[in-house]
């Protein structure tokens, strides 16, 4: 490929990876992210004077050569947590991996060397014969770039796509499911034996005692727990106080151990656009025409590794010069339902 300038719009998992792979080829790249920092699902967030991994809380590798990537990463740990489901019901410990010192660690890694401009929300692409420009909010940036890779949630994708519309019917035709998380520190040690739980509830996907994952450091000594909700759950109460929802979430946790909870700090946050049901089969999507791409965990491929999977594919069309595929084929293409 051609294209030296490559503009990636959020930072992501699967923008930080496609950005590292563009720096290895030796291109200039520049993160345009509208939150403070990296990390998007892979987040933290300060509790008390502790912080605590606000999103996804490890990865757990489905394929032989994202499992081999992750144990290759010196900033990544493997963790075999003690692990119980909701019933009390001990099962085998959970064999996971995760970044440290905290998940987005790992975002911040992979982008080092390219540009990183935070707080900045990209609202449209323009296209003229110098190359691509991008509009953040009412602010038309004065320079061009020779591609753009999307690698928001699909609804935020949907404005930034109208220059491709078979692109922008992908994003379009896509359904996302919220998710609540509340992340709890507690005054005293609670004696709860496994690390994490899991399996089915009616209103909890899983609870991870977040300090007991390697490299974590409670500067405070409490115990953190993140407790997140289910999707069906989430999604009946999509537009509820975050309070009230806090304190549903912590009502189930405590019939889950059998003890009453006493918190020091409580951090509730919903993520608007956590799963996703894709209405395509492929891992990426890329107009040769608009020179616009699109790799994210919304498209064939589900979760972290999803977008692990996708920006690679996406890399290795672009960097290989491949001839684009057929890519936006939505007669053949089934849904791929989202993990509940």
């Amino acid at each position: 490929m051609k294209h030296k300038k490559i503009a990636i719009i959020g930072a992501g998992f699967a923008g930080a990876v496609i950005t590292n792979r563009f720096l290895q080829a030796g291109y200039q790249v520049t993160i345009f992210e509208k939150s403070r920092g990296t990390g998007g699902r892979l987040s933290s967030c300060r509790i008390g004077k502790d912080s605590a991994d606000l999103g996804a809380p490890w990865f757990e590798p489905a394929t032989d050569q994202f499992k081999q990537w992750l144990k290759a990463r010196t900033d990544v740990n493997r963790w075999l947590a003690p692990h119980s489901d909701f019933s009390g019901l001990v099962l085998d410990p959970k064999a996971v991996y995760l970044s440290t010192p905290r998940q987005n660690s790992l975002t911040q890694n992979l982008i080092k060397g390219a540009m990183l401009c935070t707080e900045s929300k990209i609202t449209d692409i323009y296209k003229d014969s110098k190359g691509l420009s991008l509009l953040r909010e009412a602010e038309e940036i004065k320079y061009f770039y020779d591609a753009v890779i999307v690698t928001t949630p699909a609804p935020q994708a949907i404005p930034l796509l109208i220059l491709s519309p078979n692109l922008h019917t992908v994003a379009s035709s896509t359904k996302t499911t919220p998710n609540w998380v509340a992340v709890i520190s507690l005054k005293e040690k609670s004696g709860v034996k496994p690390d994490i739980f899991s399996g089915p509830h009616s209103t909890l996907y899983r609870a991870v005692r977040d300090t007991a994952k390697p490299g974590r450091n409670s500067w405070s000594r409490k115990e953190v727990w993140m407790l997140e909700a289910t999707s069906e759950w989430s999604d009946r109460h999509r537009n509820s106080d975050p309070n009230s929802v806090g304190r549903a979430l912590i009502k189930a946790f405590e019939k889950v151990i059998k003890q009453p909870i006493k918190t020091s700090n409580t951090r509730v946050h919903r993520w608007l656009y956590a799963r996703h049901q894709s209405v395509t089969q492929e891992p990426y999507l890329w107009d040769p025409d608009s020179k616009i791409g699109v790799c994210s965990d919304w498209l064939h491929h589900q979760d972290c590794e999803g977008a692990w999977l996708s920006a690679n594919a996406l890399a290795d069309h672009l960097l290989s010069r491949t001839k684009a595929s057929n890519l936006y084929n939505l007669q053949k293409s089934s849904l791929v339902p989202s993990r509940v």
